[in-house]
């Protein structure tokens, strides 16, 4: 799976090779291209699950990168989360 986001705006403590190593951190990692003003980031489908969807919205709140590209991860973590906590017998 790849995912297009805006580039974070780095202050002077923050650098292109922090952030490099934020997107190294997400379990799920594979690749990343730099466009630009934006990344391209590759990830395992395989190892895809409901934490890495955590890791990636983290990493967004943490760069002050706009969520929106991962919109269509919410349903996927609300539907993992009822089935999780479906009735008990």
């Amino acid at each position: 799976m790849k995912i297009l986001f805006k580039s974070p705006e780095f202050t002077q403590s923050e650098t292109d090779a922090n952030f490099q190593q934020a997107l190294e951190a997400i379990s799920a990692y594979k690749g990343v291209e730099m466009m630009v003003t934006h990344y391209l980031l590759e990830l395992d489908n395989a190892l895809l699950d409901v934490g890495v969807i955590k890791q990636l919205f983290k990493l967004f709140e943490d760069w002050n990168i706009d969520p929106s590209p991962l919109e269509s991860f919410v349903q996927y973590v609300e539907a993992e989360a009822q089935k999780n906590s479906g009735p008990t017998h």
